[in-house]
């Protein structure tokens, strides 16, 4: 292995992958590999099953078929050294050898325990029936954005993997975006969403988490993603491959949780922001930091106390808002202040549709105009009739 390439262009490659692999405190390893289009391909590897592809253009002094592992945050740290000049980089023993201007700089290398199985990874994939969906990488985000906090944390995957991720509903009508924490859910609805056929799949946190850093820095492009039946999906970005493991798992039928007969006992619409502000308010003065607060109705306005400090004046809150249907007299429902924070802050309309059921509420964004999307939330809840 024999190339040279400017020093600032594979700076900036490996610090955006750095960028991904910090964050998420993930394997510091890296491997070059020259490809015999005169590009250095970069590899970095969760696992055995989950990789990042990325590529830069070089000039190659000597190819050979050779692999080289290293540290990507050493390698960083050295080349932030550099000017913007050429460096000759070459494959020597244990070491990777840096020729500069200013002399020679030997950069470790050792064993990757994962190239014998990673190599053939994209060739495994290929030889399974694949099918193909096109995505705005823009759009992409924005689902990302709207489900990834719905999911369960890292430290439940273990025991519930299903709920740590997001579920992919492809229609040839629509596609659905589903996220479960089982006391929340959200279904976030692409509509005229055009594709030949239909694909369901259940896609890990953790592993959306790095698309999502890698979208990041690829707003403006479309990207392939390639499904092979219930095993691994690939991610073609721009300057990106992204190949990780799917959830093998059924996910469960959440159609079954949302409420489709309408016999909600209040629904109401008000204002977002509002609301948000209000709850913020109670939460400060609040002793527990998840607390419950209760929504009391009383004609036209909607009373909110916290359920901790009932009874001081820091507690009790009143708003207006628009009562659409009302079926009991008096009715109290609780909620968990943080989620519904967390579900307001979210969304990004100025009024919300609010409908309150038996142990849960339903959240929708009440639209100006009319949209090629539709979310709807709902939110376990503590009813008192």
């Amino acid at each position: 292995m024999y190339f040279s390439v400017l020093s600032y262009f594979l700076l900036r490659k490996l610090y955006i992958l750095y960028k991904i692999i910090n964050i998420h405190n993930l394997s510091n390893s890296i491997s070059f590999e020259i490809s015999k289009e005169n590009q250095l391909k970069i590899i970095w590897g969760l696992d055995s099953k989950n990789l990042i592809y990325t590529y830069i253009k070089i000039n190659v002094q000597k190819y050979t078929k050779e692999k080289v592992t290293l540290s990507i945050k050493f390698m960083i740290n050295v080349l932030t050294t550099f000017s913007n000049e050429e460096l000759f980089l070459k494959k020597k023993r244990n070491t990777l050898n840096i020729y500069s201007k200013q002399g020679v700089y030997k950069i470790p290398t050792y064993y990757d325990h994962y190239f014998n199985h990673n190599k053939n990874i994209l060739i495994l994939c290929k030889s399974s029936f694949v099918r193909r969906i096109s995505l705005f990488s823009k759009l992409f985000l924005k689902i990302l954005n709207k489900t990834l906090f719905f999911t369960t944390t890292n430290k439940d995957e273990e025991l519930n993997p299903i709920l740590n991720g997001v579920f992919f509903q492809f229609f040839t009508h629509e596609a659905n975006f589903v996220a479960t924490d089982t006391y929340r859910l959200i279904k976030y609805t692409i509509k005229n969403f055009k594709t030949d056929q239909r694909i369901q799949f259940t896609i890990s946190r953790k592993y959306l988490n790095i698309v999502r850093e890698i979208l990041k820095n690829e707003k403006k492009n479309n990207i392939i993603i390639e499904y092979y039946e219930r095993k691994n999906i690939i991610f073609y970005f721009k300057n990106h491959i992204f190949s990780c493991q799917l959830i093998n798992e059924n996910y469960p039928d959440y159609r079954s949780v949302i409420p489709h007969d309408n016999q909600c006992h209040v629904s109401f619409i008000i204002n977002k922001f509002l609301l948000l502000n209000t709850i913020k308010r109670i939460s400060i003065f609040s002793k527990n930091r998840n607390s419950f607060i209760d929504f009391h109705f009383n004609h036209n306005k909607l009373k909110i106390y916290d359920q901790n400090t009932i009874g001081t004046h820091n507690s009790i809150s009143e708003i207006q808002c628009q009562v659409l249907e009302k079926n009991l007299k008096n009715m109290k429902i609780g909620f968990n202040s943080k989620f519904l924070i967390e579900i307001l802050s979210s969304l990004n309309e100025d009024f919300v549709y609010f409908e309150l059921y038996h142990k849960m509420g339903v959240l929708r964004p009440l639209y100006k105009k009319k949209k090629e999307e539709s979310i709807l939330i709902l939110i376990m809840s503590i009813i008192k009739v």
